[in-house]
């Protein structure tokens, strides 16, 4: 079976809401450190450790936001916030600008899959990621076929 979806544009700033998401769920350990760290101040009492760890932690969401967006400003990524449409089988998933011009993505070059209460993320990397929402499905079935390629895959549990 073939799926072929409706075109969809990715806003700048989605890209950058879910890079940011993925980024925390991702890097979860920071969280813990910084507790840790900022825990410190229980045992040399000073007000600094609380505020280099909030510092710190600052800097890293904005390290991440330049990061993010960055990548949307690249020639390189601005075939990302087209309109694509997506042709999905089982043995790949086809990012299509126009009948003439697609990329090819094999199932095996994507880590991770999360479905969520409206879309399905498919992650490549720290900052690369399709974001393709139901909306753009025909129908139930499509949903329900692109959920079992990506259980069959093992990236969606």
């Amino acid at each position: 079976m073939i799926v072929k979806t409706k075109k969809y544009k990715m806003a700048s700033s989605l890209y950058i809401k879910l890079g940011m998401q993925n980024i925390l769920r991702m890097q979860w350990w920071i969280f813990p450190l910084l507790v840790l760290f900022m825990s410190s101040t229980f045992f040399i009492k000073t007000i600094w450790f609380v505020l280099v760890g909030l510092l710190f932690f600052m800097g890293y969401l904005i390290f991440w936001v330049i990061q993010f967006y960055g990548l949307t400003h690249l020639d390189a990524n601005r075939a990302m916030f087209e309109r694509i449409a997506y042709e999905i089988n089982n043995q790949h998933l086809m990012m299509q600008i126009n009948s003439k011009q697609g990329m090819p993505i094999a199932w095996m070059d994507i880590t991770k899959a999360y479905k969520k209460k409206g879309y399905f993320l498919l992650v490549l990397s720290k900052v690369q990621f399709f974001y393709l929402p139901f909306k753009i499905f025909h129908g139930d079935n499509e949903i329900k076929f692109l959920t079992t390629v990506l259980q069959r895959k093992g990236l969606l549990r």
